[in-house]
């Protein structure tokens, strides 16, 4: 199997390794910003809390002011936002139905997603 990013596939090294740096600094910020959430508050869903709050907030600015670059919009919203969070993701697909005026298609997905996310979670820490 040939693993030729570039040839095969259309995707530049340099894409790759931006959006695979965005993703470990990301992950460190999930953990870092967590981290003291969590101590400050003594909650352990605050630091969950704090990281989608702001994932969500940078990833509508981001959607909003839309980069002429969309190499950068990619490292942002893939590398950076999804290790800080997949939230912001999940809320942005929310609204965009709602905005397009499919209230039950946006019902289904929020349900969906926060349903069986619980569901999950439920089976597997019981």
């Amino acid at each position: 199997m040939d693993l030729n990013l570039e040839e095969n596939m259309g995707i530049s090294y340099k894409l790759f390794f931006c959006i695979f740096m965005a993703g470990g600094l990301g992950a460190n910020l999930r953990w870092i910003t967590s981290h003291f959430a969590n101590k400050l508050t003594g909650k352990m869903w605050s630091g969950t809390l704090v990281v989608n709050l702001i994932g969500c907030l940078i990833f509508f600015l981001v959607s909003r002011y839309q980069p002429s670059n969309k190499e950068l919009e990619l490292v942002f919203k893939t590398g950076l936002l999804g290790s800080l969070t997949t939230f912001s993701t999940f809320s942005y697909e929310v609204v965009t139905l709602i905005k397009a005026g499919r209230l039950t298609e946006a019902l289904l997905v929020f349900s969906l997603n926060i349903f069986l996310g619980i569901i999950i979670g439920i089976g597997i820490i019981r």
